[in-house]
This record gives C-alpha cells, sequence and structure tokens, in this order.
C-alpha cells in the first residue's frame, strides 16, 4: 500500500520576522487570502490605494490560473497538451512563459524542464494518485520530454504528438511579477506577498527598513535564518512539502530528474532562489534544487543576476557571496555548517 504524505505551506514560518509589523500604524494596510493555482495565496500592502491594489493583484493572479492550468480545458497549456495538431494560437501571457522557460531550460542543461509533464503524470502527483511507474512506462515516456521539439513563434505553438507542457515550476513566480507590476501601477511602495510560500516584495517595511524573510528549515519547525531584501523575490524548493512513499519503503519528492524520469534523489534538500524576478527565483530553485550543490556553485559563478542558499541533508549550507551579509542563521540552528561560495574560487 502506498502511503502518501501531504504538508502545506505555512504563512508563520515566513513572516516570522515581520511580526514587529503590528506597530506599524502609520501606513494604510490591506491584506488579502485566497486560493489560486492549487494553493494559498497572501498578499498584503501599504499604502493609499492598498485595497484597489489588492484586488486587482488577486484578479491577475486568477486570470494566469486560467491560462496556465493542466486541468482546466479552457486553459492554454490544456489545449496545447490535448491539440490534434499544431500550431496551436495562444496568448502573449503564455507564449512569453513558454519561452522563458524553455530558454531557462537550455540554460540550464534541462535540469529545469517545462516539458516534464508525460513523466510527471505517470507518477500522479498532478492527480494526487500516486503510484511507482515501471522502468518501461517512464522509458516510453522520456523522449516526449524533449524540450528542444518545442517551438514558439509569436503566439503560435508547435511541438510533437504526445509532447505535454506543465508550467507549474514558474507560475507562481510569473503571477507574483505580474501582482507587482499591477501593485506599483497602484503607486503601492511596500507589499509583501506570499504565492504558496513563493515570497516577492515590493520595496521594504513601511517604516523603511528591509524585509526579513525566513528560509524554511528541513529539519524543524522554526525558520533556518533570516534573507534581508528589498524589492526581490526568495523562493525555495525543497523534497519536504511534496513527496509519497511507495510500496519500497522509498520517499519520492515532486522534483523531476529530466535525464532520468524519476524524482531527485541527490543530497539537496532545499534551494533558494534570491533576484528581483519572481520567475526566474521560481525557475533557478527547481534547477539548483536538480543539479546538486557543486554544479550548482559553477552555474552561478557563470551566470550573474542572482544568489542562492543550498541546504543539504548532512546538514551544509552553501551560500552564495552576495548573500553574506545579508543572511543571518536562526541561533536554534547552529549545527549548520554553512560554506560561503565566491566568484573566484
Amino acid at each position: 500500500m502506498t502511503h502518501i504524505i501531504r504538508k502545506r505551506h505555512c504563512f508563520s514560518i515566513f513572516f516570522c520576522a515581520i511580526a514587529a509589523l503590528s506597530i506599524i500604524s502609520c501606513a494604510r494596510t490591506e491584506s488579502q487570502y485566497f486560493e489560486s493555482m492549487n494553493t494559498f495565496m497572501k498578499v498584503q500592502c501599504y499604502g493609499k490605494h492598498s485595497a484597489e491594489a489588492v484586488s486587482a493583484a488577486q484578479k491577475r493572479i486568477t486570470e494566469l490560473e486560467t491560462l496556465l492550468s493542466v486541468t482546466k480545458p479552457e486553459s492554454d497549456i490544456y489545449r496545447l497538451n490535448n491539440a490534434p495538431s499544431y500550431p496551436v494560437s495562444v496568448s502573449e501571457e503564455t507564449a512569453h512563459l513558454i519561452s522563458f522557460s524553455l530558454d531557462i531550460a537550455e540554460k540550464t542543461g534541462g535540469a529545469f524542464n517545462p516539458c516534464l509533464y508525460p513523466v510527471t503524470s505517470l507518477w500522479g502527483f498532478t492527480q494526487k494518485n500516486f503510484r511507482v511507474p515501471s522502468a518501461q512506462e517512464i522509458a516510453s515516456a522520456l523522449p516526449l520530454t524533449d524540450f528542444r521539439r518545442v517551438k514558439v513563434s509569436g503566439t503560435s505553438l508547435s511541438a510533437e504528438k504526445g509532447m505535454m507542457l506543465d508550467m507549474g515550476a514558474v507560475g507562481k513566480g510569473f503571477a507574483g511579477d505580474e501582482a507587482i507590476k499591477i501593485m506599483r501601477k497602484q503607486g503601492i511602495r511596500s507589499a509583501l506577498l506570499d504565492l504558496g510560500g513563493n515570497i516577492q516584495t515590493i520595496g521594504g517595511k513601511p517604516d523603511g527598513s528591509p524585509w526579513s524573510i525566513g528560509i524554511k528549515n528541513p529539519f524543524g519547525a522554526e525558520p533556518l535564518g533570516t534573507v534581508s531584501t528589498r524589492d526581490e523575490a526568495v523562493i525555495t524548493s525543497g523534497g519536504y512539502e511534496r513527496y509519497f512513499t511507495g510500496d519500497d519503503g522509498r520517499r519520492y519528492i515532486h522534483i523531476f530528474d529530466g535525464r532520468t524520469g524519476f524524482p531527485v534523489a541527490n543530497e539537496v534538500v532545499s534551494a533558494t532562489a534570491v533576484a528581483g524576478s519572481g520567475v526566474l527565483c521560481d525557475a533557478l530553485s527547481t534547477s539548483l534544487f536538480v543539479m546538486g550543490a557543486e554544479k550548482a556553485a559553477g552555474f552561478w559563478r557563470e551566470n550573474p543576476g542572482f544568489e542562492f542558499i543550498i541546504v543539504t541533508a548532512d546538514k551544509k549550507l552553501f551560500l552564495s557571496g552576495g548573500l553574506e551579509a545579508r543572511f543571518t542563521l536562526n541561533p536554534d540552528c547552529a549545527d549548520i555548517e554553512i560554506s560561503i561560495v565566491r566568484r573566484n574560487g
């Protein structure tokens, strides 16, 4: 019998460092909790037009869910995945996101792959009907995950029959970026978005200080530490949130190695990306997890524009140089060994 273990993101671990906001009453505050993209979300902003900004942000996120869902028949992705022939016309947003995803897939050597749905669906993560597929099933599905076979021309997409896309690894980051654009147009200069654990910020706190974003601790309930940030996304991929235990007693996580068709089984337990772009962080957190600590460090050295935190099963934390002065380890996590990764060696 397959044992299923499900966990939900907990807002408290990510908002631990902003509890002090309760004493900041000079700015108008608006918060909204809602469910979208199969997760719970919170948008909190400060300013004169907070109510309008929060409502507009929620509306935009809901619109994007309708475009990007793999299960809703009216979505662009569903139509692509069930197209009798190609090319298929999609919205500008969908075409842009797919183009971005294919570019990241190329840059990461397939560590990020938006075309893994033929494989991941075999394991039942989308429908939550978990199972370990046979080696033959996986071997048959792997050729359908070659992202280089997907072509985008304007808003027209072509692929080979049987290929299927899934924007789940970038959808929330993209939605966060779009929501922030709308909120900025409303004049918002201070906001915090928690989109199912994906944290994105506008500016700093209302008092002008930077946000302190808690990093999930894979080994305990309290945050591992905090990152000081302004106008950035802080997005983590981890194998501790979504997984199941198969009949063989092994734990299978929801992050996949596109080369094997199996869930990733390396030393990494969480990978966090920090950058100005939510969609970039969403894609890179997955990519870094798949790469493993050593290859991830090499990728960072060759690709500026983001920072990272990687935690391994043996309680080692690898921190990119740009975060050295911005990361604070929780005193209760003194058993974590920190190594600073620098670009010159």
